[in-house]
């Protein structure tokens, strides 16, 4: 496959952030059990009547029936920390407090090892975009520098795969949506939104899976490492 060809037209790069760049994973059950030993602590009727678990269950049936913020995980969970303040009495302070220390540990991530070599090596080829329907705030985490822009779930109103995420990128980049490539893990709302949406797409799959079906990716890659041969630069430049 000749990819330097394929992907010659290319302009702007984005990227998922979450299990793209890092593993979410092992954050989010940071984060949630910051949170739950912080209500032990200060608010202990929350954790004598339900577990962690219970919590969990609560917000995803919040998620469920709230069609009009579903899309939105942070207001997901403050609204859901919300009706939790208000069951037990608890003014909004609970639920600001709650937010802002998961929030802290939410952006705690740790990138894969190769993650800012390769996004300084991009850097000086393209104009790199971040397109994510989580809520980790980029500005808070060191290899955020190397983004020139960020289009959230939160500020667009639809999640990945809609295209108005990828169309919004567009905007931002100033460039057509033929000429942005966009890296992701998710099958689904990475590959298959940015190809519905016009642009090209490489399926990141650090896991190796098969692939689900569906239309294909452009080029599969396994670490972010094979980048800079796909692309035909130079990742010493």
């Amino acid at each position: 496959m000749n990819t330097s060809n394929q992907f010659g037209n290319i302009k702007c790069i984005t990227l998922d952030l979450d299990d793209t760049l890092w593993p979410v994973g092992p954050t989010i059950i940071k984060a949630e059990s910051e949170l739950y030993m912080w209500m032990q602590k200060n608010y202990p009727q929350v954790s004598n009547t339900y577990t962690h678990q219970q919590l969990t269950e609560k917000r995803m049936v919040l998620q469920a029936s709230r069609k009009d913020i579903s899309h939105d995980v942070t207001e997901v969970r403050y609204c859901s920390l919300l009706e939790l303040g208000k069951e037990f009495g608890y003014d909004e302070k609970f639920a600001k407090q709650a937010m802002a220390l998961f929030r802290h540990y939410r952006n705690q991530v740790e990138p894969y090892e190769s993650c800012e070599p390769i996004l300084s090596t991009l850097k000086q080829h393209f104009i790199i975009g971040a397109i994510t329907n989580g809520n980790v705030q980029l500005d808070q985490i060191p290899i955020g520098k190397y983004f020139d822009f960020v289009v959230t779930a939160e500020e667009i109103g639809v999640c990945k795969p809609h295209s108005k995420m990828f169309e919004s990128a567009s905007q931002c980049a100033d460039v057509p949506l033929t000429d942005i490539l966009h890296i992701g893990d998710s099958a689904q709302t990475d590959v298959i939104g940015a190809i519905n949406a016009g642009c090209k797409a490489i399926w990141f799959n650090n896991k190796r899976v098969p692939w689900p079906g569906g239309q294909n990716p452009h080029h599969v890659v396994h670490c972010l490492t094979e980048l800079p041969a796909i692309l035909n630069i130079n990742s010493d430049n």
